[in-house]
Formats: structure tokens, C-alpha cells, sequence
């Protein structure tokens, strides 16, 4: 049988108007073994992520990349589905063993250069944690809907959800659309939605689609499809695009991408916005510069306290084939 070598790219991780988000614990769920890239810095890390998922496809192994949120040009992990198994740096905030299901075989893998010190990987970012809060209040103080209800505490209580309810893979796989980072703000969902063969838009004020997209999101899970879901990176709240692969067919909510979503030929429209004043929409796209400004500077000083004082991210040819050895060992047999 003909492998497809498909590689996919995504955002599991993001800077919100929630604070820090992360769906990681998500996929450790599904996987049977990850790695943890111990010391150098991010950028080294991801070089070594970059080009360990080359050589697994070279291998017709499909590789998801993962990309880090706080600069979306760097690689926080990689995940080989195929096989179970995934690659993770070792600062990112979910690295640690309080995230990892009983089943998960964990491999340290230490890199050349190790310049982090084993305290390091909980950080400080009360900076950047400020700045994300300001732009959950600015959020909810013109968006429409009960997004306000949701805070930073609710969301980390139903990323442990209900213990019980967690052996069973789950039909439903997160993802954020985009995000803002140190070179501006990124879209992860265009390419996502390249291959569907019908999709329809939802338009109009901001926030306006979300219950829409909640009533479709259970309606499609309780018939048992397959879905991948996209969040918003101001209201993780809010669902951005709804992506059923197994039809390929999707739903995408341009009330909360926040960033104009062109349509394409084909596309079924759902306009819900009735009558709107321009003035209003003004503000809205006011306040959303406003966000995207607040999330900008948090990036920047996440990414300014992960580069401090890190030392050289270079590696000698032998060391990167050594470290790709290492792992290939186990996930290419």
C-alpha cells in the first residue's frame, strides 16, 4: 500500500487573551512515546526537529510539525502519528512529568551545547502574562456572547477534565488557527483548509458565531465524526474553524479569526450580521489592533526571557546525525 507523505503544520500551543494555552497534554494522550529535547536553546531544539522530521519523511513517514507560540518561525515539537510518537522540547510549559498520562514512555535526549540549567524549564513570565490579561479585558468589553465568563482557572480545570473520560482517544483534535508572535500575527488555518471540498462561511459582528459553532461541534461529535478543531487565539473560548477530514468538509467562523478570511468560490455564506452600523464595526476593528498590539509585546517578552544568556545554538554535523540516529532508531523500524 502507497503511503501519502503529507506533512501538516500547526499551532498547539498559543499566547491568549487567556494567558498561555496549550493542547499538548491532548496529543500525549495518543502517543505511546515521546522525546524530551533536554538543554541548548529553542532555536537549536528546533533545528534538530526541523531536521529529524526531513529525515522521517525521506522515510514516507508523514510528519506534523508543531510551531512555538511565541515565534511561529521556531519548532516546539513534531508528532509521527503512524507510530505513536512524538518530539518535544523541554521548555515548553507542558514538558514536565505532571502532564504526562501513566502510559507515556518519556526518553530525555540531551543535546550538545547544554547551556539550560534543570531548574530553567518553569519559567517566569509575569511580563508577558500581564500583557495577555489586558487583552482578555479589552476582548470582553466589546465582544458580543458569554466569553467573559471563561477565565485562565476554567480552562486549566477542563484541560484535566474528567479522569474517567480519558482512556478512550478522542474524536475531536485541537489546534489554534493563528496567533500573534515576535515577527506579527500568523494564520495556520489557510493551509489547513486547502484540500475541502465544500465550505461554509459564518460572517457578522464579532463573536456572533459562537454558539453556532458550539451547536455544530456537538451535533458533529455526538454522530461520531472526526474532527479538528481550530481555536481562537483572543477567545480560546470560540472556535474559529471546525474541520470534518473524513468528508472533507469544513466550517469556518469569521466572527472571531479577527483577520479578513477570503472567501472562495463555492463558498456557502451565513450572514448573521442583520443590521450592523459601521460605526460599531469601527471600534471592533479598533479594539482588535489594540489586542493584537497587547499580544504582540507579550511574545516579545516571552521570547526576550527564553534567549537570555543561552549561549551558541550551533551544532557539528555529526552531533545533528547523532541525535536523528538516536530517535530513528526507535521510530523508523
Amino acid at each position: 500500500m502507497e503511503i501519502k507523505n503529507e506533512s501538516g503544520y500547526y499551532l498547539a500551543s498559543a499566547l491568549t487573551g487567556r494567558g498561555f494555552l496549550s493542547y499538548w497534554p491532548d496529543f500525549f494522550m495518543e502517543l505511546e512515546r515521546l522525546y524530551l529535547l533536554q538543554g541548548n536553546m529553542p532555536a537549536g531544539q528546533s533545528l534538530v526537529i526541523r531536521l529529524l522530521g526531513l529525515a522521517l519523511a525521506d522515510r514516507g513517514m508523514p510528519v506534523d510539525y508543531f510551531h512555538r507560540a511565541e515565534d511561529p518561525m521556531v519548532l516546539e515539537g513534531l508528532i509521527i502519528s503512524s507510530r505513536a510518537c512524538g518530539v518535544l522540547s523541554g521548555v515548553h510549559p507542558c514538558a514536565g512529568r505532571e502532564y504526562f498520562p501513566a502510559h507515556l514512555q518519556v526518553v530525555t535526549v540531551q543535546l550538545p551545547a547544554a547551556d539550560l540549567p534543570e531548574d530553567d524549564r518553569v519559567l517566569n513570565y509575569d511580563q508577558a502574562e500581564q500583557l495577555l490579561q489586558s487583552a482578555g479585558i479589552m476582548h470582553d468589553s466589546y465582544c458580543l456572547g458569554d466569553a467573559g465568563l471563561s477565565d485562565k482557572g476554567t480552562f486549566k480545570k477542563a484541560a484535566g477534565f474528567v479522569e474517567e473520560l480519558q482512556g478512550r482517544k478522542s474524536n475531536l483534535k485541537h489546534y489554534f488557527a493563528g496567533g500573534v508572535g515576535v515577527l506579527g500575527e500568523v494564520d495556520f488555518l489557510s493551509r489547513s483548509l486547502t484540500d475541502c471540498r465544500k465550505r461554509y462561511l459564518l460572517r457578522g459582528s464579532p463573536g456572533s458565531g459562537a454558539m453556532i459553532m458550539r451547536e455544530i461541534l456537538i451535533q458533529a461529535l455526538s454522530r461520531g465524526w472526526t474532527v479538528e478543531g481550530f481555536h481562537s487565539w483572543i477567545e480560546p473560548a470560540e472556535w474559529a474553524a471546525l474541520l470534518f477530514p473524513e468528508i472533507k468538509v469544513a466550517v469556518i467562523d469569521t466572527t472571531c479569526c479577527y483577520k479578513d478570511f477570503s472567501s472562495l468560490p463555492g463558498d456557502i455564506i451565513w450572514d448573521l450580521s442583520g443590521d450592523i452600523k459601521t460605526t460599531n464595526s469601527q471600534k471592533a476593528e479598533n479594539k482588535v489592533q489594540e489586542i493584537k498590539s497587547c499580544l504582540a509585546d507579550a511574545a516579545g517578552a516571552w521570547h526576550a526571557h527564553l534567549q537570555e544568556g543561552k549561549g551558541n545554538p550551533c551544532f557539528t554535523e555529526e552531533e545533528i546525525k547523532r541525535i536523528i540516529r538516536l530517535i530513528l532508531k526507535d521510530t523508523a523500524d
